[in-house]
């Protein structure tokens, strides 16, 4: 197993990963494969190379998982960056989530400027949710019926994990 940084060469396999993983479970991806092109992969590389972090994981040569770790775009929110992780099909269970988590909270401790880590999560995605809860995320909210299924709604789940270990009841207490 390897955790390497995304390289733009990487975009096209990432791409096709996030089709699969959308088209194998519908809703645990917002996006439908036809609404990202590939060339957006590309440029969100090239970005977080300079701003933030992007991932994947290798084993035996194959990418079997990525994650992004971006900053908000404004200064009063920069401190604050948005999480995206995704195991690739036919390797959900094995471990590489955690493990692509683990070294993303790792470097965000290390990482100026890099104060809390906010995540979405569908409501029906208790392996993820448990996953997160595991490593110190705390439920803040849940945004109701907010992604459209073709047989109903899944809420979104908002966590997040202030990666100098203070706790939300600590900042509102």
């Amino acid at each position: 197993m390897l955790i390497r940084l995304a390289q733009e060469d990487d975009a096209e396999q990432l791409a096709q990963a996030e089709y699969d993983t959308a088209a194998s479970q519908e809703g645990l991806l917002a996006a439908k494969p036809h609404e990202i092109p590939i060339s957006a992969f590309r440029s969100k590389i090239k970005q977080l190379r300079v701003h933030g972090l992007y991932l994947v994981m290798e084993s035996q040569g194959q990418l079997v998982g990525h994650l992004i770790l971006e900053p908000l775009g404004l200064s009063a929110t920069r401190h604050v960056s948005q999480l995206t992780v995704v195991v690739h099909p036919g390797h959900t269970g094995t471990g590489y989530g955690k493990a692509l988590m683990e070294y993303a909270i790792d470097w965000a401790r290390k990482s100026a400027g890099v104060e809390k880590i906010e995540l979405r999560v569908r409501s029906t995605n208790y392996r993820a949710i448990g996953l997160y809860e595991s490593l110190g995320f705390a439920r803040e909210g849940r945004l109701k019926n907010r992604i459209k299924l073709q047989q109903g709604y899944a809420d979104d789940i908002c966590m997040a994990l202030f990666v100098d270990g203070t706790t939300a009841e600590q900042i509102v207490g």
